[in-house]
């Protein structure tokens, strides 16, 4: 009886011993790579669809049609570049005049982190400054905003889905929401 005891206990010493030598390295490696692994998103209003990429410089090549191909690797510096944003939607100057004419452009972009740090979607649409009901709901994105840059649209965030509850106004490059509005929003629109 005594040497069967002595068995099960060197195992089950051993199976613990690598369950703690092995799962600290799991746990590292898959919060790194969620560190490290930001997805860059595009949302088109005018045929519906969601496309994600890899790297911000790809979601800003597919939200322009390809006309802005060498968007800075550094999302903050390009946020801050108003060169660089009025190719990406045009002057502010021109506040959403521009839109109405054209095809798809960026309304604005949402950043999951503070100081444009995380994943992030692009929001676009061709019918200028307005509400679009496909924002009405940000579903994966539910309470994730904490940083939001604006084409040449104010960027309204709101509480609740459907445009309720309270409501911010942001324009130009914010790096931080505010805590009343961090990780709450649940709808945007522009103006």
């Amino acid at each position: 009886m005594k040497p069967a005891r002595t068995l099960v206990a060197l195992g089950l010493g051993t199976l613990a011993t690598l369950a703690a030598v092995s799962t600290p390295a799991l746990a590292q490696d898959a919060g790194s790579a969620r560190a490290t692994t930001s997805r860059h998103c595009v949302v088109d209003t005018d045929n519906g669809t969601k496309s994600c990429f890899s790297t911000y410089r790809e979601s800003v090549a597919f939200a322009t049609g390809g006309r802005v191909t060498d968007a800075p690797n550094d999302i903050r510096a390009a946020v801050r570049d108003t060169k660089f944003q009025e190719r990406l939607s045009g002057p502010r100057g021109e506040h959403g005049a521009k839109l109405a004419m054209n095809a798809s452009s960026v309304l604005g972009t949402i950043y999951g982190d503070k100081d444009f740090g995380g994943g992030s979607v692009a929001l676009l649409g061709s019918r200028g400054c307005t509400r679009y009901s496909e924002f009405g709901n940000l579903y994966d994105w539910n309470d994730r905003i904490s940083s939001v840059a604006s084409g040449q649209c104010n960027v309204i965030l709101y509480q609740h889905s459907n445009f309720l509850g309270f409501s911010q106004t942001y324009s130009g490059a914010v790096p931080y929401v505010g805590d009343a509005m961090n990780d709450q929003a649940s709808s945007v629109s522009f103006s």
